[in-house]
């Protein structure tokens, strides 16, 4: 049984509107959203670990695999958590440990890695939208069987304007050019949320900008990604 762990950065606790997630039956626990919807996937145990609310971060010789969450908070916010993340991940990445980081990890690891990470002039990128896969898109093992125009759930203010040095694109989307990336030795991140659903993606806008909600849609191709990420976790790791 290969470990993997949910880090859970939603943000600073006051930080965002927690209350639009009331309906859902998790709430805002995004690490059991990640639980509930990929437990059942074969040789994979799930744990979690909410490093806002100030959980240890998990160390080398506890896990197998890493999904880092998104978060509310901007790579420019340099909050106590992004401090103790940015201290963290290289030293899993010195041992290659696969990670999957999403939207705010992407931009977070990206930022690392010195890229820009600037808000989006035309304001958020909220919806189920397209990408186009680049070559070494539709060669890279977490997009096998993915088609070359997905769709995928969006819900960002800000993004990474070009790929950082040492990274290959592998996707981009509409006003998000760098949607997806491969960092090298199993390490990728996404602008997208493959971990979520229409629901909870459309949810974040409930109470600033319901008008944004009718623009998702329910697709596959995220639990795909992700369940690409977690197969690649079980062969290298046997």
């Amino acid at each position: 049984m290969k470990r993997v762990t949910f880090v859970e950065m939603m943000g600073e606790p006051g930080s965002y509107d927690a209350t639009v997630y009331d309906h859902l039956d998790a709430g805002a626990n995004e690490g059991q959203w990640f639980v509930n919807r990929f437990d059942s996937v074969p040789g994979i145990r799930i744990s979690t670990c909410n490093v806002c609310l100030g959980q240890v971060l998990p160390s080398p010789g506890e896990v197998d695999g890493l999904v880092l969450a998104g978060t509310y908070n901007s790579v420019h916010d340099h909050t106590l958590w992004q401090q103790k993340v940015r201290h963290w991940l290289p030293q899993m990445r010195a041992r290659k440990i696969p990670v999957l980081a999403v939207c705010g990890s992407h931009q977070l690891m990206s930022h690392m890695a010195g890229a820009d990470v600037q808000v989006l002039p035309q304001g958020p990128y909220a919806g189920t939208f397209p990408v186009s896969l680049t070559t070494a898109g539709k060669a890279s093992a977490i997009m096998s069987g993915v088609a070359s125009d997905a769709a995928f759930q969006f819900a960002n203010s800000e993004h990474v304007v070009s790929p950082p040095a040492g990274s290959t694109l592998l996707a981009s989307s509409g006003l998000v050019p760098v949607a997806a990336l491969d960092f090298g030795d199993h390490c990728y991140s996404t602008q997208f949320h493959p971990e979520g659903t229409h629901e909870t993606l459309g949810t974040v806008w409930r109470n600033k900008h319901p008008e944004y909600m009718k623009n998702y849609y329910s697709e596959e191709n995220g639990r795909r990604v992700v369940e690409n990420f977690l197969a690649l976790v079980k062969n290298l790791a046997q």
